[in-house]
């Protein structure tokens, strides 16, 4: 009877560690299912010693192993080893880590000529850069005056000048 406890308790111990395992790694189920395959082991030995320990077994598998994995999933990423493996919400916006971001964001307030029209995108001529840019509303014709009145990452927001010598809109 110790022998058989003791074996349901390495079962339990196997299926949590085995389920931490796969939440660290990408096995894609297969650790899980290893898992559910000690669970259910160490379950089955409950009924050996009796129907009551195995029901009772079952019920605290069935509640036990949900919070169990829902406490991992939360828990893992507060560890040291946690923070090494799960990314950060503090990432970078889209673009932002770009090696052009930096010189794009520059362009903040300047002024410069549509070389094509932005329907709404087009090549815009700033400080003598052709940047591919982005018209903030409207289409905004070729020759026209524009300025820079956004840097979202790579994309740079433009506005027709109203002092522009291109074509009214």
């Amino acid at each position: 009877m110790v022998g058989t406890i003791l074996l349901i308790v390495v079962l339990v111990l196997a299926s949590a560690a085995l389920i931490v395992m796969e939440i660290c790694t990408p096995f894609f189920g297969l650790l899980t299912v290893l898992s559910a395959g000690c669970l259910v082991g160490a379950v089955a030995f409950c009924f050996r010693l009796s129907a009551e320990t195995g029901v009772v077994a079952v019920v605290a598998a069935l509640v036990g192993y949900p919070v169990f994995i829902i406490a991992a999933i939360r828990w893992i990423p507060r560890t040291r080893l946690g923070r090494r493996l799960v990314l950060s919400r503090g990432q970078a916006p889209p673009g932002e880590a770009t090696p052009e971001a930096d010189s794009l964001r520059a362009l903040l307030g300047r002024e410069g000529i549509a070389e094509t029209p932005l329907r709404p995108s087009g090549a815009v001529r700033i400080d003598g850069r052709r940047i591919i840019a982005s018209a903030e509303s409207g289409l905004i014709e070729k020759g026209a005056a524009v300025k820079v009145v956004r840097i979202q990452g790579s994309d740079v927001v433009v506005r027709r000048i109203a002092s522009d010598a291109g074509p009214a809109a």
